[in-house]
């Protein structure tokens, strides 16, 4: 039974258009699924930790916009893939999660890794439910629009043979706003001095859209770290990025009404909302835009809702508010200094690849990363921002090595996040994958340390012995380096072939505390 209920599931991805399945089988019925995915033409990526197959499999889903699949085994399996499905779940990843079960005609006298899964993911979940005899082929595809209607988002399928199933309630989407909302909403940008417009996560997804609707405005753009290179980086009114912390302040406190086009709740910094402007959002689909005060929601095709030139008349902004903001910002961060500092890294991996796509972690190194990495195009910079987990860097630029197969990947990461994902790297040994991983090792958890007060835990809290990260990449067969000046960086990234490389880069954690006040206030 369970290989019939298998093949009816990979039929259903390949029709779908999944390509590829990551994932740590255990036996049985997950044997029986990527032995099905195979006989249609889906390849499986045997990953090390179950958290790291559903971030590999989410980025691969998003960046070829079809769905990511992870397959795991039942009890530890499910658990140790929990983090990956909340990551997808408040990062916007498609992904869907495939584990196995106590089966529903066991389930009376078999104890052993028995959970309620279905249950535990539903708190994570945009669905969670069971794949079983009844209606299998509906359930999922169901459960595959589910995971990518917007906001995409992770759901759980329970493969469980001797069930019924459960089919997946699909998404009803939204209401739409009525012309005279959008109305209402054009006036009030029309009747603005001072617009700020702040672009957000769904925005990605219509990036052509905004382009066109925004080429003619006057007013300073913001992104926050998901809609990074929704508008070219060379734009004069590319204001640089919005993260929700005070260093914003400069260009928010001057606006008049903020405008925003696709954000959400889970992209800034938790705090309160520090503009008294009134706020216009406008979404594709009805979103949580709770944070940003009591705003004017807009919801709709935005080929429909927003202005044909958003902005385009006069402001009071200068020509290059935007721009001049934006320089002063980075300014604050270059360095000429010959000793490895993060920014001076960041510039250096840069030089080298300033075309390749790239994966940051969560951690200090990312303050430095994000606003030196300006992109020209969505989803060329792939961070956990609405999780904002660590261990992230590392398999998303997995998934992002298999959707661009050839193309140079950089993994920027700090000792905290490879750590927690280090045996992955055996899988880029494995596939010989294109991926830099850069490791900002200063032996600490930086961004708490800088956070820390007294009597909260001291060094024992925060720092770490140091760790030979490019030993162990070299043991596992990865070309690896330790650097501690910009040169050795430079050498090491002359010398990168089309393999992977990993460099090993010693740097100070004091020279954090500077980029913090620049770019978090």
């Amino acid at each position: 039974m369970s290989r019939d209920l298998a093949h009816v599931w990979a039929e259903e991805l390949a029709t779908a258009g999944v390509t590829r399945v990551f994932g740590v089988p255990g036996g049985g019925p997950n044997l029986d699924m990527i032995g099905a995915a195979a006989e249609h033409g889906i390849s499986f990526t045997l990953a090390h930790g179950e958290t790291a197959a559903c971030i590999m499999a989410g980025a691969f889903g998003r960046l070829t916009n079809t769905l990511g699949v992870a397959v795991v085994t039942r009890g530890p399996g499910f658990t140790s893939a929990f983090n990956g499905l909340a990551q997808a779940t408040l990062d916007r990843f498609p992904l869907m999660l495939v584990s196995d079960t106590v089966s529903q005609a066991a389930a009376a006298r078999v104890g052993h890794q028995r959970l309620d899964q279905v249950g535990a993911a539903a708190t994570v979940a945009k669905w969670s439910g069971t794949l079983g005899s009844h209606e299998s082929a509906e359930t999922i595809r169901t459960a595959i629009n589910v995971a990518q209607t917007a906001p995409a988002g992770g759901v759980h399928v329970a493969f469980d043979a001797s069930s019924t199933g459960s089919v997946a309630n699909p998404d009803t989407g939204s209401s739409i706003s009525t012309d005279d909302d959008i109305v209402r909403a054009h006036e009030l940008i029309a009747s603005a001095r001072k617009p700020l417009i702040i672009l957000g996560e769904d925005a990605v997804h219509h990036y052509e859209v905004v382009r066109e609707a925004l080429k003619f405005v006057q007013a300073p753009i913001m992104s926050t770290y998901q809609a990074l290179g929704v508008i070219p980086a060379d734009w004069a009114t590319n204001a640089g990025l919005y993260t929700g912390v005070k260093a914003d302040a400069p260009l928010l406190d001057q606006a008049d009404l903020i405008i925003g086009i696709g954000i959400d709740s889970i992209e800034p910094m938790p705090g309160a909302w520090p503009s008294e402007a009134p706020v216009v959002i406008f979404h594709s689909v009805h979103a949580d835009v709770g944070y940003f005060g009591n705003p004017r929601l807009v919801v709709g095709a935005y080929s429909h809702t927003l202005p044909p030139s958003s902005v385009s008349g006069q402001t009071a902004w200068s020509p290059t508010a935007g721009s001049d903001w934006w320089a002063g910002r980075v300014a604050g961060l270059l360095t000429d200094e010959v000793r490895l500092t993060p920014q001076n890294l960041v510039l250096a991996v840069r030089s080298h690849a300033p075309d390749a796509h790239v994966t940051v972690d969560a951690g200090a190194h990312m303050l430095a990363v994000m606003p030196l990495w300006p992109s020209d195009h969505p989803n060329r910079v792939l961070i956990s921002n609405g999780l904002a987990t660590m261990g992230f860097a590392l398999p998303a630029a997995i998934g992002t090595a298999y959707a661009y197969p050839g193309e140079r990947v950089i993994a920027f990461t700090g000792d905290g996040g490879i750590g927690m994902v280090l045996a992955e790297l055996e899988v880029v040994a494995r596939a010989n994958l294109p991926i830099t991983v850069v490791v900002f090792n200063d032996a600490t958890l930086t961004l708490i340390k800088l956070k820390q007060e007294a009597n909260q835990g001291g060094s024992d809290a925060v720092d770490y012995a140091q760790v030979d990260f490019a030993g162990i990449a070299n043991a596992i067969g990865i070309t690896s380096v330790v650097a501690s000046t910009v040169d050795e960086v430079n050498i090491a990234l002359k010398s990168t072939g089309v393999g992977p490389l990993l460099i090993d880069a010693r740097i100070d954690s004091d020279d954090y505390t500077h980029i913090m006040k620049a770019v978090r206030g």
